[in-house]
């Protein structure tokens, strides 16, 4: 009997590990579905905000000018979620355009755990074990996957440190004009620590929270086109 029932908790604990594991896959795909780089607006860069949030430092303008560019990036590091008392981590690679996303997320022995496939046909996402879930946008694929509806968000905005489109509040910079926090779409994102290379400053410690999930993510490498932007160096 206790054989069994370990058997039984261990093969739940596992179903729960595999679902957070889909929680941080459609998360990360829902980042990028909602991604706009060019408003229609003349002003390319300045975020909206509230109205106790409307004052955009100098040295900020010019940091959102600076990485206003860019669009197309490839990056590796970490992650790692805590929800309901689990935690888990593991290596992540994000490829990412205008048009579309390859997130590959892996195990902290390094076992491929799943991976997403964006494009404008939909997005695709692949687990350990071959299932395969499909469908034409983020919102209906938690939905299938998850039993609800994980909210919109653009990580890959945040993710290379600037506000998504529409209303962000909470808003704080650092002196150097680079964000340190904003709430956005339900979010809370923090900055820990920024690297620079060349003309570019880029997160490569973010904490993101909302009242169900908190996800850290490390950013060891960049890479913009052909320029590589890495943590380590000097």
């Amino acid at each position: 009997i206790d054989e069994h029932n370990q058997e039984v908790y261990f093969l739940g604990h596992q179903a729960k590990m595999i679902k957070i594991w889909l929680m941080i896959a459609v998360f990360l795909v829902s980042g990028c579905a909602n991604l706009n780089l060019h408003p229609d607006t003349g002003n390319t860069t300045a975020p909206q905000t509230k109205p106790e949030d409307a004052v955009i430092p100098p040295q900020a303008n010019q940091h959102l000018n600076e990485i206003a560019t860019i669009d197309h990036f490839k990056l590796s590091g970490r992650i790692g979620i805590q929800m309901q008392g689990y935690g888990l981590s593991g290596p992540i690679q994000w490829q990412h355009s205008l048009e579309t996303d390859d997130i590959d997320l892996y195990s902290p022995l390094g076992s491929k755990v799943a991976q997403i496939n964006k494009t404008e046909d939909g997005v695709t996402l692949t687990s350990q074990d071959g299932k395969i879930y499909k469908a034409q946008d983020t919102e209906s694929l938690t939905q299938s996957t998850l039993g609800w509806r994980i909210p919109f968000t653009s990580l890959s905005d945040w993710v290379v440190g600037r506000p998504a489109k529409g209303i962000a509040s909470n808003i704080s910079w650092d002196d150097a004009g680079k964000l340190s926090k904003l709430t956005q779409d339900g979010w809370e994102i923090s900055y820990m620590e920024y690297q620079s290379q060349n003309h570019y400053v880029l997160p490569s410690k973010i904490n993101l929270r909302n009242a169900e999930m908190n996800v850290r993510l490390v950013i060891e490498n960049w890479e913009l086109t052909q320029t590589i932007v890495s943590q380590n160096t000097p």
